[in-house]
């Protein structure tokens, strides 16, 4: 029995050791695709990334050369892309690391069948991180990191079985608490091991690889290579100057380079957190001119769009998500409803602070592994601290522009044409209007002030009330509190608080 399963046996080995080298050896020549994916990595960058695999593929690509230079960024995103990339069976995949490859790109550059670096390079460190605002980046304490770490860690041991790296060296990217030695036998093996290993095998005569640091990690640090390094470790199969030079020096043609186009580079410029702040101030702004007088159509157009870009490109990119949308729209239903039936003011306050935390959360990216509503993580608190200032500063910024329109815009020449000073249609032509007298009011127009409504009341539009110290009519923005109110009604101010106007139709 021996004998004859001695040819089965080595029949099995021949087939195995070629479908190592099958794998492990990249295919010469060929048509092969350059998928650019730099800069920090979101929900975006995933579904363009996948997009252009799919487009290189069906044109043709045997070799896919991911052209890596990042830091990182999300971590459900690195994960989806490491993935989707494992899954690859048709095409050879090459990761090359232009400049960087830090977190989220290393995690990417471990899941590719192969590694080739420039020689400027850096490759490891998987440790969760979070962006500021100055671009600099905050790295999570050991006990935070730990509590996301679970699947990255999977993922990194995954690709280095996958892909024939060393399990220690992916491991000790991802896990800050492992030293890794790597030592020779006295006949010339090498091998990667742990603390415990490392003194065991120093005592049967096992040294340290001249040359190598000892360790080359410490329980302090998690494991960043250089390109030397890399190739030394086994980590990379060479350097190139650049993805197209890799190309050339094995004979590849390459068919077709997938990098941003310009409105990729908008989405991330409209991502960026002064883009977002100022677009929240053009949505509040727009929403101040709707309470106050509703029913012209730019304000609402204006409004309408900013919050579509301010919602949209969080979306896209996998800061936003679907409970937050759907907290924003109730809000401003509820702030509707105060519009349309004023007078409640407990809708229009619970839709107001609704529409502010769900601004607030589009700024908060997804915690992988870390169940629950209430932030779990170190980065997931800085980005709810950056969401809560960029929404303070466009409050505040909002209430310091309408202050300075609501006084000087009526003052500028150009300005002051666009302000409705005659009915638009119906040819109803007015007179003075009436001025109650004796009542010691000196804000205009006063309560018990009689006007015309020069637009229609839906309810909010404009009025138009007669001002002693010009001695001529004026428009007002103002509110019905009786609903709506035809044009060229006879209007009476019931109350008037700062240029919050209500009026209601005057009897006849």
């Amino acid at each position: 029995m021996r004998r004859g399963s001695l040819p089965v046996i080595l029949c099995l080995l021949s087939f195995a050791v070629g479908a190592f080298a099958q794998s492990a050896t990249p295919p010469a020549g060929g048509k092969a695709a350059i998928v650019q994916l730099n800069g920090e990595i979101n929900d975006f960058d995933r579904d363009q990334f996948i997009r252009h695999v799919q487009d290189a593929e069906a044109a043709g690509a045997k070799t896919i050369i991911v052209n890596l230079d990042t830091y990182g960024g999300l971590v459900t995103s690195g994960l989806d892309i490491s993935r989707f990339i494992k899954r690859q069976s048709d095409v050879h995949t090459i990761a090359y690391v232009q400049d960087k490859a830090i977190s989220a790109g290393a995690m990417i550059a471990m899941a590719c069948d192969e590694i080739v670096m420039s020689r400027s390079a850096t490759l490891g460190d998987c440790t969760p991180i979070v962006f500021n605002f100055d671009g600099t980046l905050d790295s999570l304490p050991p006990a935070e990191r730990a509590k996301q770490e679970s699947p990255v860690l999977t993922d990194f041991v995954e690709s280095a079985k996958l892909n024939h790296h060393d399990p220690l060296l992916a491991a000790a990217m991802v896990d800050v608490t492992i030293s890794v030695y790597w030592v020779q036998s006295p006949k010339g093996e090498k091998k990667f091991v742990d603390t415990d290993d490392y003194h065991k095998l120093v005592s049967q005569g096992w040294t340290d690889v001249a040359g190598a640091p000892v360790p080359i990690v410490s329980d302090t640090t998690l494991l960043t290579v250089d390109s030397d390094q890399a190739v030394q470790y086994g980590l990379a199969s060479g350097e190139a100057d650049s993805a197209q030079a890799l190309a050339d020096s094995r004979g590849m043609d390459v068919i077709a380079v997938y990098d941003t186009g310009i409105g990729d580079d908008l989405v991330e410029w409209l991502g960026g957190a002064v883009v977002r702040g100022i677009l929240l101030v053009i949505f509040l702004s727009a929403l101040n001119v709707v309470v106050h007088a509703p029913g012209h159509g730019v304000a609402e157009v204006i409004g309408l769009v900013a919050l579509l870009l301010m919602l949209g490109v969080p979306l896209l990119t996998g800061y936003a998500q679907w409970w937050e949308i759907l907290t924003i729209f109730i809000g401003l239903g509820l702030i509707a409803f105060e519009i349309l039936l004023p007078g409640h003011f407990v809708p229009g306050i619970t839709g107001g602070l609704l529409v502010l935390v769900g601004l607030v959360m589009t700024f908060v990216p997804r915690e992988p592994g870390a169940p629950g509503f209430l932030p779990n993580m170190h980065a997931t608190w800085i980005a709810l601290q950056q969401g809560l200032l960029v929404v303070a500063s466009a409050l505040a910024c909002t209430v310091l522009l309408w202050a300075w329109l609501n006084r000087y815009l009526p003052q500028l020449p150009y300005f002051r044409r666009l302000i409705l000073t005659n009915v638009s249609g119906g040819g109803v032509k007015l007179g003075p209007m009436a001025v109650p007298t004796g009542n010691g009011q000196s804000v205009w127009p006063a309560v018990g002030s009689i006007g015309l409504a020069v637009t229609e009341l839906r309810p909010g539009g404009t009025g138009e009330f007669y001002d002693q110290t010009i001695a001529d009519r004026r428009p007002a923005s103002v509110v019905s509190e009786s609903g709506f109110v035809p044009l060229g009604s006879k209007i009476v101010v019931r109350e008037v608080a700062g240029n919050h106007i209500v009026v209601r139709m005057a009897p006849t």
